[in-house]
């Protein structure tokens, strides 16, 4: 028996010392406690009790009997608890006499506990009152005098007799535990005090009492043959109908405070609002004759009708992935119980035990819970075989999980398996090609062609092996691949990981030669991309994808509204502008709707962090459509003589990691340490099993599996580094070049970004949703984190990096709304675009550091919610707005002429007039 463990026993078995703090915290809750209207924490419980026999509420004649009575003793045990948190309200088994004492306890009756048995209390609880006639005694008792046995005991019922019942409304009726049965027999068996119904609360005993009732009740409830007892549906199951509507609706007084008596006195937050199908009233506290099962959760795991055994299904796994799944056992008890693999049954390759890595799992008892059950898991993995093994099926696989305190409790199990090709993805890139794109980007010193390049080319580079790539590109029209003119690529695989790959040349060479004339039919090209899509053959790839890239507004007919209906597949838009400079309501919904969203850069300046934001649009929307996750994605300056190590870091469910750098100028060294200290380097990558590639160094790319071997060690989760340096011969070289950019190079050094992307089972998908797209608006941020499939839950803090449009920068926090999604809301008071640096940060399983990273953008601006269609017929492919400008300083220069020439003919005419006078 442990003191503290929230179990209520048999009040008579438990050790004196015990029982000396259970009567020293009843004195100490009548004379040390006091609520603020002056009334002690005891003498309060009378004040309750008479109030639940007031007219109107008379729970003591009613089908509340019993569900009121039981919040009543919880609520003295918590009250119990603030004295002495280790005490539990025991019971007293009404079939024993509690004159005498049992085998291996003690009578209850006596100096030490209860005082008196037969006459008024004597001297422990001698100021405890009692009022009878209008006179102020103590309290008194008659034990045995009535409805006792030749022996004593009361003449009452066995356990077994009593809860048996069908249905709680004949558990509750007058033969079985309600107020005229049992419970009346043992108020007049006691008799004195607790025989008087309104000043039975004035003894303690009454409390033993009622505790015994409601374990009498709980008995009933843990009946392993009847569920559904325990549950709100299936709580009060018998009852008529006018019943079960007042125990639906009606809130259990007088904690709630409608019947006049506030039992938590002068303090509101102290009201309790809760019906009694909450589940605090129907979940009964542990008592040890709380009746114990345990079941498969079918829910999780079904029962398998030809075998008989319960499910661990690994359904549709992709190639090279793990997956977890448990085998869910639900414990109904108030014990501790542990439940394992049976030794001889833990099952081999490809499916492993994971957690608990010895197979045992404990179901923890907690006394202060108010759900039925506690599940127990058991996680098992599996993990699918390398690239070209998929499609398999495999399994069953048995294995047995026993009870550790009874090996004759077991349950039957098999894993079964299937997987899939690892996804790949057909990418249709649509870029525009209107003349605008010979403006400049902002305040860069660039133009937009030049970051259209720049971005598309490092996309070509970076895309992974047996994925797809196909160019469109779109002025007023859109034209297909193969175009005289301005034909584009059709759809192709990469074959191969490096950047020699012949169809990453082909679509380097394509987007080298994109030029910039025209007008702008953004949804010429979205149809156009849609087409090529659409003509991929089934099974080549396992999904499709299109980014569309646009730098103005649609001024040429198809507009993005008339083709939106015929989007079947994920979309995503990188707008070179700001809000106001592409349509940014019909590319929302577009995104939006397919799955995808769009990102905004805003006017491009010389910082850093804008220098690479639309690379980085792109990197970012190619590891969301390959199912890859951003770890970091820093940018920065390096000079000459300096080293950076930038952190990162992997955990256990990292598959493999890719470190991308962009190089601002072509001189940073890339290397990468592993958690150990053991530096990577171009020269030693093969020894690792990693690999370099390099695009003339602007781009450089380090790919490595994990875990990373090395001879004898083994380097996986933990801190990674990637280390950059500037290689001083590189240096030199450049700064002999005469580049326009030397000056700034010389000042600040170079530019790089890192970004650290993994193939993992961890994974964070983020996502942007708006109420509308005018200042006002609430803009809702969402992010999902999961680990094997399995939400990462309570082990995580999510954050928002958010740029407002007036450059001010602020932290927003994300709240875990169900587990593993996590939520914030702002209300996007001023227009323009709103950044978000989203960024998660937890530990995986193992308690393992991880973090994962994603871009989002969001605007609001006058008028967003209905922009109209602008099909603008001015100009040669700018946004509206430039052509527009264009047109008045034209027709402004018109106009000066016309003036000029009209004052030269008015003084002309002048002239004539007086020459001929």
């Amino acid at each position: 028996m442990a003191l503290g463990d929230g179990i209520r026993r048999n009040i008579a078995l438990v050790s004196d010392a015990e029982r000396t703090r259970f009567i020293n915290a009843i004195l100490q809750l009548d004379t040390t406690k006091f609520f603020a209207d002056g009334v002690s924490y005891w003498d309060k419980q009378e004040d309750i009790h008479k109030n639940g026999h007031q007219s109107g509420l008379d729970v003591h004649g009613g089908i509340e009997f019993l569900p009121w009575h039981r919040s009543l003793v919880n609520h003295f045990e918590d009250l119990l608890r603030e004295v002495d948190p280790e005490l539990s309200l025991h019971y007293w088994d009404w079939t024993t006499d509690p004159r005498v004492a049992p085998a291996g306890g003690a009578a209850l009756f006596t100096n030490s506990f209860m005082d008196n048995a037969n006459a008024e209390v004597s001297h422990l609880l001698n100021n405890f009152e009692s009022s009878e006639g209008g006179a102020h005694l103590k309290i008194w008792r008659d034990v045995g005098a009535q409805f006792a046995n030749g022996d004593g005991t009361p003449a009452i019922s066995a356990d077994a007799t009593l809860i048996n019942a069908t249905s709680f409304n004949t558990l509750a009726d007058g033969s079985h535990l309600g107020n005229s049965s049992a419970h009346g027999i043992i108020h007049t068996y006691i008799g004195g005090t607790i025989l008087q119904a309104h000043y039975s609360f004035h003894d303690p005993f009454v409390f033993l009492i009622h505790s015994n009732l409601d374990r009498l009740w709980a008995k009933w409830q843990t009946d392993p043959l009847h569920p559904e007892r325990l549950t709100a549906a299936g709580a009060y199951s018998g009852v008529s109908p006018d019943d079960a509507t007042r125990l639906a609706n009606d809130y259990v007084n007088p904690w709630a405070g409608e019947t006049g008596l506030e039992p938590w006195t002068s303090d509101p937050t102290k009201k309790e609002l809760i019906k009694y199908t909450d589940l605090s009233i129907i979940i009964p506290r542990c008592y040890n004759t709380n009746q114990s099962s345990y079941r498969a959760a079918e829910s999780e795991n079904p029962l398998n009708g030809v075998t008989n055994r319960y499910q661990i299904n690994f359904n549709s796994v992709p190639e090279e992935e793990t997956t977890w799944r448990a085998a869910v056992i639900r414990v109904y008890s108030c014990e501790d119980v542990s439940f394992r693999v049976k030794a001889g049954t833990a099952p081999a390759a490809p499916f492993s035990i994971v957690f608990p890595p010895d197979g045992e799992a404990e179901a923890h008892h907690d006394p202060h819970s108010i759900h039925a059950y506690t599940d127990v898991r058991i996680w098992f993995a599996f993990t699918a075989g390398a690239t070209g093994s998929a499609p398999q099926n495999i399994g069953p696989v048995n294995t047995v999980i026993e009870c550790v305190e009874d090996t004759s409790i077991n349950f039957n199990f098999e894993l079964v398996a299937d997987t899939i090709e690892r996804p790949t993805v057909a990418v249709q890139l649509v870029l525009d090609q209107s003349g605008s794109m010979n403006d400049p980007a902002g305040t860069s010193g660039l133009n937009r062609l030049a970051l259209l390049k720049d971005a598309a080319t490092l996309f070509a580079n970076i895309i992974q092996k047996d994925n797809g790539i196909g160019i469109i590109r779109f002025d007023q029209d859109a034209y297909a691949p193969d175009d005289a003119t301005y034909g584009g690529m059709f759809i192709t695989k990469i074959n191969n990981p490096g950047f020699g790959d012949a169809t990453r040349n082909t679509a380097r060479n394509m987007i080298t030669l994109h030029g910039a004339h025209g007008d702008t039919s953004v949804g010429d090209g979205i149809e156009m991309g849609r087409i090529q899509l659409n003509a991929v053959a089934a099974g080549d790839y396992t999904g499709k994808a299109m980014i569309v890239f646009t730098d103005g507004l649609q001024n040429q007919p198809k507009s993005i509204e008339d083709v939106s209906s015929s989007i079947n597949n994920q979309t995503f838009a990188i707008g070179l502008g700001n809000e106001t400079q592409v349509n940014t309501l019909a590319l929302n919904n577009i995104t939006q709707a397919s799955g995808g969203y769009l990102l905004l850069s805003g006017l491009i300046s010389s910082t850093i962090d804008d220098y690479y934001r639309v690379s980085k649009f792109f990197m970012q929307i190619l590891a969301n459509v390959t199912n890859t996750q951003i770890v970091k994605d820093p940018n920065g300056y390096l000079n000459i003589g300096t080293k950076v190590k930038i952190p990162f870091v992997l955990c256990e469910a990292d598959i493999n990691a890719r470190v991308v750098l962009l190089n601002q100028y072509p001189i940073i060294n890339l290397s990468v340490e592993t958690p150990d200290g053991q530096l990577i380097t171009t020269a030693n990558a093969a020894a690792f099993n990693a690999s370099f590639d390099s695009n003339n160094k602007d781009t450089v790319v380090f790919s490595f599996p994990l875990p990373v071997l090395q001879g004898s060690t083994s380097n996986h989760a933990g801190t990674w580094y990637a280390v950059l340096e500037i290689s001083e011969a590189e240096y030199k070289k450049y700064l002999q070049n005469s580049d326009n950019k030397r000056g700034g190079f010389r000042t600040k050094g170079s530019g790089y970004s890192v970004s650290v992307h993994s193939f993992s089972n961890l994974k964070m998908k983020a996502g942007l949703s708006q109420t509308g797209m005018e200042p006002g608006a609430k803009m809702t941020l969402r992010a999902a984190l999961t680990e094997y499939d399995v939400p990462v839950q309570q082990r995580a803090t999510v954050t928002a990096e958010t740029e407002y449009p007036d450059h001010s920068k602020h932290n927003v926090t994300f709240y875990e709304k169900t587990p593993g999604i996590y939520e914030a809301d702002l209300v996007a008071s001023m227009a323009g675009i709103y950044n978000f640096h989203i960024i998660a940060t937890g530990t995986d399983y193992k308690a393992v550091p991880f973090t994962r990273e994603q871009i989002l953008t969001g605007s609001v601006f006058l008028g967003g919610n209905n922009p109209g269609t602008v099909l603008d017929p001015f100009g040669s492919g700018s946004d509206g707005n430039e052509q527009k400008d264009k047109c008045c300083k034209t027709m402004s220069r018109a106009l000066w002429i016309i003036s000029i020439l009209l004052f030269l003919i008015l003084i002309a005419i002048i002239i004539g007039i007086k020459a001929g006078s």
